[in-house]
């Protein structure tokens, strides 16, 4: 049984797009504050890592910032710890994080703002500490082909566990067998020694940093065939909502204790 006190202790999310594909929902609100079964899609994310036993949060934020930061405050209603890191809504996913990094614990969690999955924390812990890499993303094997990004893949497992393509656009080719869907595990210091210098604003998360980090087998991989479920469009936002009420909710755990 993983310690208590066993990092991460800290997630970082990337909050900072215009969630175009939902506008105009999101012409003045951020993508994660969308309601889905009645709280905002970020919130649910919250309380999911709240119930893995993570309290603190770097929010990167961008557009309508304000939408996130008036609703969380410091994160105290919620029991837990929430500060915020702005960047503009032009800048990249990958230089976000790297104006970021001074900010982030040396081993962290990132994720998204806009994709929901079951996590449970230990077994992504002993996952990434088997593997002796310094990142770990987690894969949607995507053998029924209803992954959040459609019946194509971009991501190739090896033998060893590890991510050894990262590719984009996706692909029809079974050579690949999964797509990311988040929930990433970080070493600070492989991102520190694999980012441009200087970053670029334009440097991208997933075509830059995590393929890079594959290129050099320095990526494991956390395979699932446990479907994940996302906001990124009108569509999704109504799977969203069939998703939440037959899933066996994890805040709702949290919600019950907090009120004892």
């Amino acid at each position: 049984m993983a310690r208590k006190n066993t990092p991460p202790h800290q997630v970082v999310i990337l909050a900072g797009g215009k969630g175009e594909r939902l506008m105009p929902l999101t012409a003045r609100m951020n993508k994660g504050m969308v309601r889905v079964a009645g709280k905002p899609f970020l919130e649910h994310l919250i309380l999911l890592f709240k119930e893995n036993g993570i309290r603190r949060f770097l929010i990167l934020t961008g557009h309508a910032q304000e939408s996130i930061t008036d609703y969380f405050g410091n994160g105290k209603k919620w029991g837990v710890e929430i500060t915020y890191q702005y960047a503009p809504p032009e800048v990249n996913h990958g230089a976000r994080l790297a104006k970021a990094l001074p900010f982030c614990d040396d081993f962290f969690l990132l994720h998204k703002n806009d994709i929901y999955w079951p996590l449970k924390l230990p077994a992504h812990r002993a996952r990434f500490e088997a593997s002796g890499l310094p990142a770990l993303m987690t894969v949607y094997l995507n053998q029924k082909k209803d992954g959040i990004y459609g019946p194509y893949n971009n991501i190739h497992i090896d033998k060893a566990g590890r991510v050894a393509r990262y590719d984009d656009p996706l692909s029809p080719d079974p050579f690949y067998q999964g797509q990311d869907i988040g929930f990433c595990f970080f070493k600070k210091q492989a991102i520190l020694e694999n980012l441009p210098k200087p970053v670029p604003n334009d440097f991208c998360l997933h075509n830059g940093l995590l393929r890079s980090l594959a290129e050099k087998g320095l990526l494991a991989a956390f395979p699932t065939d446990i479907p994940a479920t996302t906001t990124t469009d009108a569509a999704w936002l109504q799977k969203a909502e069939t998703y939440f009420k037959a899933l066996p909710r994890n805040d709702q755990v949290v919600q019950a204790k907090t009120r004892r």
